[in-house]
């Protein structure tokens, strides 16, 4: 076992130049060497104070193969003039098998420094080559995450027969990006048949990558794919390892970001699976596998090889930081790797004294105690290691786990015997060591319903349901086991589920010097089996019974006759005597089909019933029990073809006026939910009672609103009288039943129509409606026994008065009658809304509203029309806040005929002399002014030519014309021109 420490110091000197230390497999814990590989200390060339020395350590995995240890902070000096420059390049030393320095061998004398000290930290002078670095057959690779400033780079040397040849990733001038921080080379990556170098980068553009590079041209890595980390300083790309999780030939990648979070699901750490697609990787992971806050989860990532021998390669991921630490395993199968770990190992388990950062590096893979089984070697930071040797894997052959007979008839079972378990084993070694012969003992329980209580079955002996033995082997063959049915089975529909868990029963161990073997401490692959055993029944070939259970119920009467239905829904007549209800129930099992109507077993009625219902009978007796729900037993099974017929009889002891509905769920084991609502409706049936029309008059002179003082003043008397008989209970404070009128109060220019003056109820009492409408001049109102002025009023009957004789006014003279009607609905007359309530709905009620014409209004509007018809409308409705109570608004319309008796005054005849008389003196009073004028000039015009002033001119000719002298001064020339033009006429 190889195993670094950076931080050793010589044992001579002194000097903490780091240490790669050998620990053989023995009984001792203390017996690891320190390995001599020669340094020399020249101070004047080199550094090796706090090199690091182990950073890395490596082995080619095979017998003749060599060792590896690198030193990352290895520095040289450089000197120019009496300036020393250090340049931290890092170093690799190679050793054989036998941990010493062979000469003869070329892979130990090659130098393995592979940057240039010669150069600043913008090429390879501080490349930290050896952070990361490995072996395979004929490869070294080293990663150098402080070349390029930081950019970082990867070294492949590749040896070819004679030949070496070595690649590196140049630059890229992408600086603190950390390249080369991890790495791995393996084939079947990208290509079967290609190397492909898997170096990660974890502070690539802050959230971490993973590069994977192949062989270029001239001598360079290229990069072919990038799989970005997903969180800022996650650390992605930290650690790293390739697997072949599926077993389909191609390797697949783990990443580990140690420092991945997220804070609701408490998760501290990472590792992302990208299972390889032949050759490609999808950027998103397969899977992700998370550890607890602060754990490091993922720090540590290392392939173990098939440590169960079940064909796929399993994992071993470090959380250092986990209390003192842990290791979680991980298999594989087909489908990748499993989301849970198989096996958590604590560093606290380990020893006397926890190791703490148990978990911090990880090596597997190889097998070395020799049993074939892969072991793992796990690092600290606590100067101990920790060897986990994987123990032979047992495969339980031959398992037969049978019960007899198939299918149990409870007919045919006794207090003694009923079925028959019967276990059968072997094994042999995973590995396929075929020598492997060891005794051992396997403890097996049986349990029978485990998730039935009571269980339906015991074992023979006892009173359980479950048995614990043990079977050795190779010796014990078989087993068999007596399992007995319980009397009064209910469910004989369902199969009894029978399970066995086993486990190995191990030995005690005992000292031994040296480390142990582990063929006496095996594990098991496979724990547990489970059957069924089926109930004989009357069912279909595939043992599943389709039944075909139907319901219908309803409520019905003391005659067994259904309650009405109002669109598909039961309604109930409320009533004070409404004691008991009755609900009638069928349930059928009839075939309709050739695959249906089989035996129904343990079919159950659950009836839940609301709190206004109290279950209190049921036909036939004994057929249900009461308690929270009605729970009616129908048969154990409910055969095919059967019926059944139930009448359950409630007591309605909280249906009230207010009960909106009552509903009953109707719960049929085999056939799920069925709802029955059923609604009362309270309804109270009020019959208002009117007539049609009255009559009235108007006359006499205009007075104004503000000399009136009594109601005599306003007009002729109107009085309505509405009768209202209601037949039913009283609402109590559940509603109120009122009377609304729809008055007639005003024509649109806003002058009184009908003037409303008090409201009687029964003939004593006052109405007032809200908002001040009744009288609200506040005039002088007579009683009204005194208004004898008042035509005759008949009372207002539901049906209308026999037809007769309407009441006729004419005038002496009066031209032909005319008409005209003012209402709400036509916009010709404004209406108010008054209302009075019903005070007692047990009694019948009247209403009196006394108005009167407003007189004015109508010899102002209305003179030319001898009838003016006024109509209005009175409506009996509820009001409740309660939703189930309801009733039909009834409106009847009442309207008064307004007959005019003005009379109209007869137009005056004039004698003819005194018609001719007042014509002779118009004539001869026009003459006259006509002469009149005729003396003024009034009739003489002046003509416009005479007034006009008279001109005279004589045409000269263009050449006849003055032309001025030379004596005159010489017209300037214009810096314009003019243009003149000779008319040929002048006027």
């Amino acid at each position: 076992l190889l195993v670094g420490a950076p931080q050793d110091a010589e044992p001579v000197n002194g000097t903490r130049t780091g240490a790669v230390y050998a620990c053989p497999l023995s009984a001792s814990t203390r017996d690891c060497q320190r390995l001599a590989i020669e340094l020399k200390d020249e101070p004047d060339k080199a550094i090796i104070e706090d090199m690091w020395l182990g950073v890395t350590v490596a082995s080619q995995r095979q017998p003749p193969g060599r060792v590896l240890a690198c030193a990352h902070r290895y520095t040289r000096v450089l000197w120019s003039g009496a300036e020393a420059q250090r340049r931290m390049v890092g170093r690799c030393y190679v050793r054989g098998n036998d941990l010493r320095l062979d000469l003869g061998d070329e892979w130990q004398t090659y130098h393995n420094e592979m940057c240039n000290a010669n150069t600043d930290t913008d090429e390879t002078g501080m490349c930290q080559m050896g952070t990361s670095a490995g072996f395979s057959a004929n490869i070294i690779y080293f990663g150098a995450p402080g070349a390029y400033n930081w950019q970082g780079t990867d070294y492949m040397l590749q040896r070819e027969n004679w030949d070496l040849h070595d690649f590196s990733y140049p630059n890229k001038r992408n600086g603190n990006t950390y390249i080369g921080y991890t790495a791995e080379v393996g084939s079947a990556v990208l290509q079967q048949d290609a190397v492909t170098v898997v170096t990660g980068a974890p502070r690539y553009r802050h959230t971490g990558a993973v590069l994977l590079l192949s062989r270029g041209a001239r001598q360079a890595l290229n990069g072919s794919l990038v799989l970005p980390g997903p969180q800022v300083g996650s650390y992605f790309g930290s650690a790293i390892a390739l697997a072949d999780l599926n077993n389909d030939g191609w390797q697949d990648l783990l990443v580990g970001a140690p420092y991945y979070f997220e804070r609701k699901q408490e998760v501290g750490g990472a590792v992302f699976v990208y299972m390889n697609e032949a050759g490609g990787f999808q950027p998103l992971p397969s899977l992700l596998l998370t550890g607890p806050s602060y754990s490091g989860f993922g720090f540590a990532l290392a392939s173990l090889g098939d440590v169960n021998q079940d064909g796929f390669q399993d994992i071993a991921v470090g959380a250092p930081f986990e209390g003192p630490g842990k290791g979680y395993i991980y298999h594989s199968s087909a489908e990748g790797l499993q989301e849970r770990p198989r096996q958590v190992i604590s560093g606290s388990e380990l020893g006397p004294t926890p190791i703490q950062t148990f978990g911090y590096s990880l090596s597997g893979g190889l097998d070395v105690d020799g049993n074939s089984y892969p072991d793992l070697l796990v690092g600290s930071l606590s100067e101990r290691i920790v060897l986990l040797r994987a123990r032979p894997v047992i495969n339980i052959l031959d398992k037969t786990f049978t019960v007899t007979p198939g299918k149990v008839d409870p007919a045919q079972c006794t207090p003694r015997s009923c079925m028959t378990v019967t276990l059968c084993f072997s094994y042999n070694q995973s590995a396929g060591d075929p020598n492997y012969r060891e005794r051992i003992t396997l403890q097996y329980t049986l349990e029978a319903d485990r998730d039935r209580h009571p269980p339906r079955v015991k074992f023979s002996g006892s009173q359980s349901a479950t048995y614990t033995g043990d079977f050795s082997m190779p010796d014990t063959r078989c087993q068999s086991q007596e399992l007995l049915l319980l009397d009064n089975v209910r469910d004989k529909l369902h199969p009894i589920v029978l399970s066995m868990n086993y486990s190995l029963l191990e030995k005690p161990r005992r000292f031994q010097l040296g480390p142990h073997s582990l063929d006496a401490f095996p594990g098991l692959t496979g724990t547990s089996l489970s059957l069924q055993i089926e109930f004989q029944k009357e069912c279909g070939s595939d043992n599943q019974c389709y039944s075909n259970l139907q319901l219908q119920s309803s409520f019905v009467t003391e005659q067994n006759q259904p309650l009405p239905r109002v669109n598909g829904t039961q309604v109930l007549q409320y009533s004070r005597d409404v004691r008991k209800l009755h609900l009638s129930i069928n349930i059928t099992n009839v075939p309709t089909s050739p695959t249906n109507g089989e035996d129904a077993h343990e079919a159950l009625l659950n009836v839940t019933v609301p709190p206004s219902l109290l279950p209190s009978s049921v036909r036939p007796s004994g057929a249900c029990t009461f308690g929270e729900t009605v729970l009616c037993e129908l048969g154990n099974p409910f055969k095919r073809n059967q019926r059944a017929e139930l009448t359950i009889t409630f007591e309605a002891i909280g249906i009230m006026l207010d009960t909106r509905e009552v509903v009953v769920w109707l719960d049929l084991s085999t056939n799920g939910m069925s709802p029955l609502p059923f609604t009362p409706f309270p309804s109270p049936h009020p019959a208002p009672r009117a007539s049609s029309h009255i009559q009235s008059y108007f006359s006499g002179t205009v007075v104004g609103e503000s000399a009136m003082k009594q109601e005599q003043d306003v007009g002729s008397p109107l009085t309505f009288d509405f009768q209202v008989t209601t037949k039913g209970e009283s609402l109590g404070t559940l509603g109120t039943i009122l009377l609304g009128f729809e008055w007639p109060y005003e024509i649109p220019n806003g002058k009184w129509l009908l003037y409303p003056t008090e409201i009687l109820v029964n003939g004593n009492d006052t109405c007032h409606p809200p908002g001040g409408l009744i009288n609200p001049l506040n005039l002088t109102v007579s009683p009204a026994g005194l208004c004898h002025s008042a035509p005759s009023r008949r009372r207002r009957e539901l049906e209308p008065p026999e037809a007769g004789e309407p009441p006729v006014t004419l005038a002496t003279g009066r031209r032909p009658r005319s008409e005209t009607v003012l209402s709400c609905s036509a916009g010709t007359a404004r209406c108010v809304w008054l209302e009075c309530p019903l005070r007692q709905t047990q009694l019948p009620s009247s209403f009196s509203l006394r108005a009167r014409v407003w007189n004015s209004t109508f010899i102002e509007e209305f003179r030319d029309f001898d009838r003016v018809k006024v109509t209005g409308t009175a409506t009996l409705f509820l009001r409740s806040q309660v939703p189930t109570i309801t009733m039909r608004n009834h409106t009847v319309r009442f309207s008064v005929d307004v007959d005019s008796e003005l009379q109209e005054e007869q137009p005056a005849e004039i004698a003819l002399w005194l018609v001719l008389v007042s014509v002779a003196a118009g004539l001869l009073l026009l003459g006259i002014i006509i002469l009149l004028l005729w003396k003024c000039d009034f009739f003489q015009r002046t003509r416009y030519y005479r007034i006009m002033p008279k001109y005279h001119a004589v045409r000269i000719r263009q050449e006849q014309r003055y032309q001025p002298g030379g004596l005159l001064p010489r017209r300037r020339k214009k810096l314009w021109v003019t243009k003149w033009q000779e008319p040929d006429k002048y006027y």
